[in-house]
């Protein structure tokens, strides 16, 4: 059975049209199965990798690839999403408190490796950046002379 479209009103088409291109992919998506599947799956994969980093001191990105990919096709519900983030929040907080991660970062061994894979990547960057030897004592250097100046 074949179905047309010539018993809606050319103004009612218009309306219908205006609607279908604002509504997207993800929007429809969401109308569909009832939860934003990009918002889950992201909110499934974040919790998943702070996890990962506070166990173990390290992150392996395809970990839960097969469980992220069962978001994405729309196999969780809300309520699914909901439990696990709360059960993943609680199971985090107690995890934090137990880490053994420095609180803060080695700001030095992560500008040395910056500088590393730059270097892989782009070659020698020798003649593009300049590392001062000792910081502190250009600092004292031009103090001394402001203050001769002073």
């Amino acid at each position: 059975m074949e179905q047309t479209l010539d018993h809606i009103s050319d103004e009612d088409l218009l309306i219908y049209y205006r609607l279908a291109k604002k509504c997207t992919v993800r929007a429809l998506a969401t109308k569909i199965y009832g939860v934003d599947l990009k918002f889950s799956y992201h909110v499934v994969r974040l919790l998943s990798e702070c996890e990962q980093i506070l166990i173990e001191g390290d992150l392996d990105l395809q970990r839960n690839r097969e469980q992220l990919k069962s978001i994405r096709r729309g196999e969780w519900t809300l309520e699914q999403i909901e439990h696990f983030f709360q059960d993943k929040e609680k199971q985090l907080e107690e995890l934090y408190v137990k880490s053994v991660l420095p609180y803060k970062a080695d700001e030095a061994k992560l500008k040395t490796l910056l500088l590393e894979c730059l270097e892989m990547h782009y070659g020698s960057l020798e003649k593009a950046i300049y590392i001062a030897p000792n910081l502190e004592a250009d600092l004292k250097a031009i103090a001394a002379i402001v203050n001769k100046y002073n």
